[in-house]
């Protein structure tokens, strides 16, 4: 019986914090991303599709799912740009990101709007979004590869 009760309590905790953090629908337009600034002045180049990154320096599977994105990214047939989206500090982001900027990665920083309008809690997280910024897919960053941005775009 209190083991009853405890799956019911944690469900009845879990599910408001559920519901809270997904404001993205698969095929439905994503929130406007309202840029504070870019880093290194790098505003992103047009593309068919972007995936939006969010990241925070303090967890190492951002800056792994970052060396992913910018290879991923730098491939002639993905016709992606990434933009990553971090609440942090210009002085302190800009060293960590300034690696993984190019012609198709560019970074925006103090972007809690951001995170609050995507509704977004963990990270490494991303959000796959089409020129006619719809959401294609959405998920923990290191899921992404070329078939998944093929399968989403085609």
């Amino acid at each position: 019986m209190k083991k009853a009760l405890l799956i019911l309590l944690s469900a009845w905790v879990l599910k408001p914090a559920d519901a809270e953090a997904q404001n993205i629908v698969l095929g439905e337009k994503v929130p406007e991303l309202k840029a504070a600034g870019w880093i290194d002045d790098r505003h992103p180049g047009p593309a068919r599709v972007t995936y939006v990154e969010f990241f925070h320096s303090s967890n190492p599977a951002c800056v792994l799912s970052l060396k992913r994105l910018k290879t991923l990214a730098g491939k002639s047939d993905v016709p992606m740009r990434v933009i990553v989206v971090t609440r942090e500090d210009t002085a302190r982001i800009a060293p960590i990101l300034r690696p993984y900027l190019s012609e198709r990665v560019s970074a925006t920083y103090h972007a809690d709007r951001g995170f609050t309008a995507f509704g977004v809690t963990y990270v490494p997280f991303g959000v796959l979004i089409d020129a006619r910024n719809r959401a294609l897919w959405m998920g923990n960053s290191l899921q992404v590869n070329e078939q998944l941005i093929e399968q989403a775009t085609y």
